[in-house]
């Protein structure tokens, strides 16, 4: 693994400019560079480049990111390679993994890793078989897990000593430099030598598709205070988590035979599945589940069955799946398991047969989203039923395939009351102006559309540290519509908003590839000034005290207002709706307990008869 500060070392060093200028050709746009961007076809240049901010962006596809990110792209190499070469332009040094002759290939350097990765399980084998392995036993016993279980998943543990595996790597001939770049083991801090990354763990190896293990996850046996409960390989020129699936090098077949995927969270939920029986189950190595991921699934898969934690961390997680990957064509079904069980947990107390029932009640898109645990919405009250409508209808119009988005619509209005007229309609507006913002430049670029207030906030907070707090206290996360933007609310403004106000940022090609296209939009153009990013005039950073004053005041003025709106219509809607059916009782509640719905309707009846 590449240490973060070494990453953002190499990046410091690099002029982006400059790389990008040995590739496209760059032309000054006064504090900024243009070209035609690489990424999608155009005539007028929208792709820039920002050397204050030294991060790339185009506003015609909306690609971005740092040097790194733009090396990943426009040559197609991995992170760690990307990263080597900058590196070594830079003068920074970076371990390599090598084998024993010079001019190692990097498949050969590869091949290496791999063996190391075998050597190291074989390890981890034989100490859970030995005396010292006793209590990892033990535990895994108390888990219910039987000897064929553990030997399906082959299974370990790590001694507790710092360099019982270094010790035996070496034997093997292996250099210290080349069983760092595995992540196997780490650098001192201070003086020199190496020590084990794992120490005192249940050790699960991590393969790929094809069987190769690529990395390890570590369940601690101490339970001492501090000590971290999992702990999973770093990124290598082997393994990267958003790019391989645990268990699915075991569940690809019956993933095939069935026709659908169980992705689950954790190693023991997959595992135990396993063992009673869902060997069409694999873990996603994190709650976010990836493109590439989904990628791989839909290879084997044509249904995928997420099974998150039903607790708030879990729903999110399970919400922001959908949302970013709701354009893979894959039939999306979600299960929340009663009484606030895991799936291991909830498989070992129940049984096979209860896991299968709550299995065929795995709820769609429009359920799930719809469900009061997730929308904390109820549904049997008019004027809540159409907020979640509204919030849904969000979601669906970022489908791009007009038959899997009309029959979702249709469900809507089976589960809302809604007409499918109406959220049709209201759909179109959606993506009407969806298509506006993300429609690719091919003559001359579109005329900014001004920033909406919860975008500016969000600005603001990534740019200046100081006004973080109050921001984060004034804005909830359900404020921001767009969900790439929530997104980056709830982790750059709401969780730092405590931090030190010059705290440090993490290098961009770090985060994920949609964060980083909108990271790069916000940084690159001017809030305030939309054109004047491309003119050249005024850089994002610049704004004074008054100027921030101001805006930030009237940002959250215009969302109270929006709120109050929002929420007027959809009394309105409740109203009418009720009016339609018949149900006078209704009516006169809706009335009595919103009176603004009323003189709104006397307000509109005036100007209707003026």
């Amino acid at each position: 693994m590449i240490p973060e500060a070494v990453i953002a070392e190499i990046l410091r060093r690099t002029d982006i400019v400059e790389l990008i200028g040995g590739h496209l050709p760059l032309k000054a746009a006064g504090r900024t560079h243009k070209a035609l961007c690489p990424f999608h076809t155009e005539k007028t240049p929208s792709f820039i480049v920002n050397p204050e901010r030294q991060i790339f962006h185009c506003f015609g596809c909306g690609e971005g990111g740092d040097a790194i990110t733009f090396l990943m792209k426009h040559e197609r190499l991995t992170f760690p390679e990307a990263a080597r070469y900058l590196a070594e332009r830079a003068g920074v040094s970076l371990p390599t993994p090598r084998s024993a002759g010079a001019g190692t290939s990097e498949t050969d350097g590869r091949l290496v890793l791999v063996e190391v990765h075998r050597q190291a399980l074989e390890h981890f084998r034989e100490n859970l078989r030995g005396p010292e392995g006793s209590g990892a036993r033990d535990y895994l016993a108390g888990r219910g897990l039987t000897p064929a279980l553990i030997e399906r998943f082959q299974l370990g543990c790590a001694l507790p000593r710092w360099d019982a595996l270094l010790r035996a790597l070496k034997r093997r001939g292996h250099p210290d430099r080349l069983l760092e770049a595995s992540g196997l083991i780490v650098a001192r801090q201070e003086g020199s030598g190496y020590y084990d990354r794992f120490r005192h763990r249940l050790m699960i190896p991590i393969w790929d598709v094809s069987g190769k293990v690529v990395g390890f996850g570590g369940r601690a046996l101490d339970h001492a205070d501090g000590v971290v409960k999992y702990l999973n390989s770093p990124e290598t020129a082997l393994y990267r988590k958003g790019m391989h699936l645990f268990g699915l090098n075991l569940a690809a077949r019956a993933v095939r035979e069935q026709g659908r995927a169980l992705v689950v969270e954790g190693y023991f939920d997959a595992i135990m599945l396993h063992a009673h029986g869902f060997e069409n189950t694999v873990a996603a190595l994190g709650t976010a589940l990836t493109t590439e991921q989904a990628g791989l699934l839909s290879r084997y898969a044509r249904t995928v069955v997420l099974l998150f934690d039903p607790d708030a961390p879990g729903i999110g997680a399970a919400r922001r799946n959908l949302e970013h990957l709701i354009n893979v064509d894959l039939d999306w079904r979600i299960v929340l398991l009663p009484e606030g069980l895991d799936p291991d947990a909830y498989v070992r107390t129940h049984g096979t047969a209860a896991f299968a029932a709550a299995l065929e009640g795995a709820q769609d898109l429009v359920e799930f989203f719809l469900d009061r645990r997730v929308s904390g919405l109820d549904l049997t009250d008019p004027v809540q039923r159409a907020r979640a409508a509204d919030a849904l209808i969000e979601v669906l119009a970022t489908l791009d395939n007009p038959i899997r988005r009309e029959g979702y619509i249709q469900r809507v209005a089976q589960r809302t009351g809604i007409t499918d007229r109406s959220l049709l309609e209201a759909v179109a507006r959606q993506r009407g102006r969806g298509q506006r913002r993300d429609a690719t430049v091919t003559s001359a670029p579109p005329p900014a559309s001004p920033p909406s207030a919860e975008e500016q906030l969000i600005y603001i907070g990534l740019n200046y540290p100081a006004w973080r707090q109050r921001i984060a206290s004034a804005l909830a996360p359900q404020d921001v519509r767009d969900p790439t933007l929530r997104q980056i609310f709830t982790e750059f403004i709401a969780g730092e908003a405590a931090a030190a106000p010059q705290g440090t940022s993490r290098p961009m090609s770090l985060h994920p590839p949609e964060i980083q296209r909108r990271l790069s939009s916000l940084w690159a153009r001017d809030p305030w000034s939309p054109n004047a990013q491309e003119e050249g005039e005024r850089l994002p950073g610049e704004a004074d005290h008054e100027t921030l004053q101001r805006t930030v005041d009237d940002c959250l003025a215009r969302i109270t207002q929006s709120r109050g709106a929002a929420l007027r219509q959809a009394q309105r809607q409740a109203l009418e709706a009720a009016e339609r059916g018949g149900d006078l009782d209704q009516v006169l509640r809706l009335l009595s307990e919103h009176p603004s719905v009323k003189r709104g309707r006397e307000r509109n009846e005036e100007e209707s008869t003026a």
